[in-house]
């Protein structure tokens, strides 16, 4: 019974999500920071990482390799991560818990409060790889991810390794 409720509660939820951003699609930006501005109704935030990335930098590492790259003399950088329409922000630290140099992005300012929030009460929970060479760092940044303005903030505007689960379904399925 409980999971017919779970189910329900799970299509009430898309359906509002749907008749929410039922606006030209120029205006979602501004639908999202209302939702995160209200804070009332936020069913993508499960409280904590996706198990699914914990899965896979705990138990299958071997598909994404280490966490940072050697470079022509020798030394190590951390690989950078990319977690857009990060959320609070749970997945970007624990990748930089595991030693990535971790950019998380949002398309408002509260979402990115909202990081910085549970960066500063939770962020030690994350850290799992404490190894000297590698510590990882997290970074929010605010913009639209399908813009790429944002790219501007990061050294190099490039990433090693894109984590979405969320973001490419943001969109119309007709949208370019």
């Amino acid at each position: 019974m409980a999971t017919a409720d779970k189910s329900s509660s799970s299509s009430d939820g898309r359906s509002r999500l749907s008749i929410h951003f039922d606006v030209p699609e120029s205006s979602h930006p501004d639908r999202w920071a209302q939702l995160w501005n209200a804070g009332d109704f936020l069913p993508w935030d499960r409280g904590g990482p996706n198990p699914a990335l914990k899965d896979l930098l705990n138990q299958k590492k071997g598909l994404i390799g280490e966490s940072w790259v050697e470079n022509e003399n020798g030394s190590r950088r951390p690989k950078k991560a990319l977690v857009p329409g990060c959320g609070r922000g749970y997945d970007v630290l624990l990748l930089a818990g595991h030693g990535y140099e971790a950019y998380g992005l949002e398309i408002s300012d509260k979402a990115v409060q909202n990081c910085l929030e549970e960066k500063r009460t939770n962020g030690d929970q994350y850290m799992v790889d404490m190894h000297p060479d590698h510590v990882g760092t997290s970074t929010f940044l605010k913009g639209n991810f399908f813009t790429g303005e944002w790219t501007n903030a990061v050294p190099g505007g490039t990433f090693d390794l894109i984590y979405d689960y969320t973001v490419r379904f943001s969109r119309p399925c007709n949208a370019a």
